[in-house]
């Protein structure tokens, strides 16, 4: 299995996939606005929606895409080292490594459009840190110690990153932004897709993806240390 990373290819219309019909199907379906009330607290999480349908909020999509895609370059990084990864057959161990570097791929080319988008890193609604000065962040995981545990955890992060991007659709107006995304969520689906075949499951068990509202994303992905785009505080 080859080990490289796949670049998308960048244009004025943004990046072309058969996973972008998807993608503006379900914006008819899916309330995307609620992605930036995850990045603040309960209270505030009415308004920021609001300010969503009137406001240009790509900065904070991209801001919190880039925080989940660290997220999952960090923990199949990682991977590498644990019990649960050496339980992995051959063939398994390359489709990790491709998940890898993948991953490390769409964290790249999301932090190169950060200072053209001016996405920095939001400690509250108010401040703002340049992502330069701010230190890298720490996530943590529950145990990895068997084949079992290591897939379950890693279909978990892959399903709800797949599922964060579907319900951002409502939220970005960039073309170029949207298409990067759909790109990205097209190589998450099929990820979800192999981990659930290496479990055992139905790879395709449903019609649809879902998605999931950034609320829920938030909560979900807090499990593992991620602050919905905030720098980690020691």
């Amino acid at each position: 299995m080859s080990n490289h990373r796949e670049t998308p290819t960048l244009s004025g219309e943004g990046v072309k996939s058969p996973a972008r019909r998807q993608f503006f199907a379900l914006a008819t379906a899916v309330g995307g606005v609620a992605l930036a009330s995850s990045l603040y607290k309960p209270a505030q999480a009415d308004i920021v929606a609001s300010l969503g349908r009137i406001f240009y909020l790509d900065p904070t999509v991209l801001n919190f895409a880039f925080a989940i895609e660290e997220l999952e370059a960090d923990f199949f990084a990682r991977s590498f080292r644990t019990s649960g990864f050496r339980e992995l057959s051959g063939a398994e161990r390359g489709i990790f490594s491709v998940f890898a570097n993948q991953d490390e791929s769409h964290k790249e080319l999301l932090h190169s459009l950060r200072g053209p988008m001016n996405a920095k890193d939001a400690g509250s609604f108010e401040t703002l840190n340049a992502s330069e000065s701010r230190r890298p962040r720490i996530f943590s995981y529950p145990p990895l110690g068997s084949r079992e545990d290591l897939l379950k955890t890693a279909l978990d992060i892959k399903e709800n990153a797949l599922f964060t991007y579907h319900g951002a659709v409502g939220l970005v107006k960039n073309k170029k932004l949207l298409g990067i995304a759909a790109a990205i969520a097209g190589v998450e689906g099929r990820h979800v897709a192999i981990l659930r075949e290496m479990m055992g499951m139905d790879p395709v068990p449903a019609p649809f993806e879902g998605a999931i509202t950034a609320s829920l994303a938030g909560r979900k992905f807090a499990a593992y240390g991620l602050k919905g785009g905030a720098p980690q505080q020691s």
